[in-house]
């Protein structure tokens, strides 16, 4: 399983299941989540080392183990992970910041993939950022501007071909 398609299966549970906006690559983080009561932040990790010398080392870790509430940090942490990471990744959580949470993510027969609860995230704070909000929003217009605009470079192309 890749991170890729762990991304998009994270992106169709928040949109479709939970009926929340949802980014990718947003602000440096995997997936930003908003919700009626917060802003979820969810980072992929499909291996130990990437969990353990990758993610660990990032320093947001300080910022969001810290008891003041400050600009940016969102209300609740996950790592989604593939099944067989899934015990790794409660240990890392208990080593960084037990309030992290861990998310699996399991292959099907049916497309997409499931996405489960393994250990709920406690939060961070119980400010609703509005700032954070709103640069979640303007990745989400920027994903819908460069996919529409691939899609009229394609049928420009297409039609550049049959002339």
């Amino acid at each position: 399983m890749t991170s890729l398609q762990i991304k998009h299966a994270l992106l169709s549970h928040y949109r479709f299941k939970r009926q929340y906006i949802c980014a990718s690559e947003c602000m440096d983080n995997d997936v930003m989540v908003i919700t009626n009561k917060g802003i979820i932040e969810v980072e992929v990790k499909i291996n130990k080392y990437d969990l353990w010398k990758g993610e660990a080392k990032k320093s947001k870790h300080r910022w969001y183990a810290g008891t003041n509430y400050q600009a940016f940090i969102p209300n609740l942490f996950y790592i989604c992970v593939p099944k067989e990471l899934e015990e790794e990744a409660v240990k890392w959580t208990e080593s960084v910041n037990n309030k992290y949470g861990v998310l699996g993510c399991h292959e099907r027969y049916s497309f997409p993939y499931l996405i489960y609860t393994i250990k709920r995230a406690k939060k961070l704070h119980n400010e609703f950022n509005k700032c954070l909000e709103h640069s979640i929003m303007k990745r989400v217009c920027c994903e819908n501007i460069n996919l529409i605009g691939r899609l009229l470079k394609e049928n420009v192309h297409k039609k550049n071909k049959t002339t």
